[in-house]
């Protein structure tokens, strides 16, 4: 996490605005409407406000990352891969995105998308310009308007499923943005069209042994231990299309194919 810090410039704010840099530790469970014994970081628990900072970019598994999604991060450490576990398909892991939202419920969601992200999110995307920044009280109206400018809204399940337990308030729009975003190689065209035919039509990742160095990352952060990166192969038994393998391989090396089932 330090590393990501420095990398990308925040280390250096911080620093001059004498800003600590924290982990966040010291789980406490609590529970939201769907699913129970979260554990969020005492320090977000216990904080007087907290802001919500997310950056606009896609995602492989949840198609973007926008407000709801970037609380997440508010789970404490390898909590994180445990999820994928308990919430193993995407509706229910949009539904848990939604309960750890609403805990942490932050008074201030400013979206940072002047330079954002496309494409095999959120490792191999594309950089792209979008010009936008997006400042809401709340990131369910947030994530709702800003995936209705860019007409991915009915693709994105986080924004599905908020309108469905309808935590999505009315909201009025201020200004304007209109943008096109291509999305990850996860959602196809049958996706964008209808999820009743795209559900026979299953993305797997596949390992590249050409680019593969067996870093090993990969295999210890799949929450299903379904890598074997010795062989080189994936049980498609075990394989819970979580696609952490795709998202955290440095060597772009984990590919994602189109099987039918």
């Amino acid at each position: 996490m330090r590393g990501c810090f420095s990398v990308t410039g925040v280390e250096d704010v911080c620093e001059r605005l004498g800003v600590p840099c924290v982990p966040l530790d010291d789980p406490v469970e609590v529970s939201g409407e769907v699913f129970q014994k979260i554990k969020i970081s005492r320090k977000v628990l216990e904080a007087d406000k907290v802001v919500n900072l997310p950056k606009l970019k896609t995602h492989s598994q949840m198609v973007m990352t926008l407000g709801v999604k970037n609380t997440f991060g508010c789970v404490v450490g390898l909590e994180k891969s445990s999820w994928h576990m308990r919430a193993k398909n995407y509706d229910d892991f949009a539904n848990l995105l939604i309960d750890i939202h609403r805990i942490v419920s932050p008074v201030l969601t400013i979206l940072d998308g002047v330079e954002g992200m496309e494409g095999n999110g959120p490792t191999n995307g594309k950089k792209k310009h979008f010009g936008l920044v997006a400042v809401s009280k709340n990131a369910f109206a947030l994530d709702d308007a800003v995936c209705k400018a860019l007409g991915i809204d009915h693709v994105v399940y986080t924004v599905q499923h908020a309108r469905k337990r309808r935590v999505v308030p009315d909201y009025e729009i201020v200004g304007t943005f209109h943008a096109s975003i291509q999305l990850p190689s996860t959602v196809s065209t049958l996706d964008r069209l209808s999820r009743t035919f795209s559900r026979f039509f299953v993305k797997y990742p596949k390992i590249d042994t050409r680019k593969c160095v067996k870093c090993r990352l990969c295999e210890e952060r799949c929450p299903a231990s379904a890598i074997d990166i010795s062989s080189q192969r994936i049980d498609y038994q075990k394989c819970i299309r979580c696609y952490v393998c795709h998202e955290v391989c440095p060597q772009d090396a984990i590919k994602l194919v189109r099987r039918l089932v």
